[in-house]
């Protein structure tokens, strides 16, 4: 709740925006502001509770919006820590989202594999 001047650290950018300056830079589909993964990750150490689809936003990473290859290992790695609060919408994107990156790339074998864990079967 200070003015820009009296500001004494940056936000918790993320890698590739860090060199940038310190301001904060604005989300296109809700207004949240963008964070690095590693600051999402200690909120949800310290609240459980915390929205998953902000740290899981291929954006808190790298600049491509379209790049959900650490969103997806990080789901699954959460998943294992038994957190499942993100919509079943949401890990559906994550998981066609990858899928079609990686078929994209030729790897077709690994989009087989990420589609394994969608969900809803049907």
């Amino acid at each position: 709740n200070t003015s820009e001047c009296e500001k004494y650290a940056c936000c918790p950018l993320p890698p590739y925006l860090e060199d940038s300056g310190c301001f904060i830079e604005e989300d296109d589909n809700g207004g949240r502001p963008l964070r690095d993964v590693c600051f999402h990750l200690l909120k949800l150490y310290s609240d459980r509770s915390y929205e998953l689809d902000q740290l899981l936003d291929p954006r808190s990473v790298t600049s491509d919006a379209l790049d959900f290859r650490l969103s997806w290992h990080l789901w699954e790695v959460l998943r294992a820590l038994n957190y499942s609060h993100l919509s079943q919408q949401s890990w559906g994107v994550l998981n066609t989202s990858y899928a079609a990156q990686l078929e994209s790339e030729g790897l077709w074998e690994w989009a087989v594999f990420v589609m394994l864990h969608e969900p809803d079967a049907q």
